[in-house]
């Protein structure tokens, strides 16, 4: 079924179409709100807290926008929110990408999750503005005109910060692999 057909049923009040509907954002909602989460459970919370929002708010929703832009401008919202309850550091969860424990470890393998390692090591040192815009970016793959919406923020401050936050990460691989 099609996304405007389960946002339509949505609308009529169906949880079979809904519960369709998030299916198809649930892997990408949950990769960023764990960005911020910082564990299973607290992710979890957000998940929740943010699919409750947008089955109450799915009859406000404006078909002229993208709904993964809609989407993700409530998990933006539900996570700062709760980043401001819960008095949480946002910070990234190296644990996240790490293999499962019972492959064997080859050494291109090994060099990949090292270099995930340090990615999510650099992410870490970025401004809270330049992660956010990283994360929506890389998580929520969202344009930059999304992410300005979203953020509440200028085009061209989204743009910065995105620039920002690449140097910062390139310098710390460089520095990292003792790159010049």
């Amino acid at each position: 079924m099609l996304e405007k057909e389960l946002i339509i049923k949505c609308k009529n009040g169906d949880g079979e179409a809904f519960r369709y509907l998030m299916l198809n954002y649930k892997n990408k909602l949950f990769g960023y709100l764990w960005r911020f989460g910082k564990d299973q459970f607290h992710t979890e919370e957000m998940f929740q807290e943010t699919l409750i929002k947008v089955w109450k708010g799915i009859s406000n929703y404006n078909d002229k926008n993208k709904f993964s832009s809609w989407l993700f401008t409530i998990a933006h919202n539900v996570a700062i929110d709760y980043i401001r309850k819960k008095n949480l550091i946002l910070s990234v969860n190296i644990d996240t990408l790490k293999s499962n424990p019972t492959q064997n470890i080859h050494d291109d393998k090994f060099i990949q999750k090292e270099t995930v390692n340090l990615i999510i090591e650099a992410v870490d040192i970025l401004s809270e503005k330049q992660k956010r815009v990283f994360l929506l970016r890389q998580h929520g793959e969202l344009s930059f005109k999304e992410i300005a919406k979203i953020t509440n923020e200028p085009l061209n401050t989204v743009l910065s910060h995105m620039n920002y936050a690449i140097k910062k990460i390139r310098k710390q691989l460089e520095v990292k692999y003792e790159l010049r």
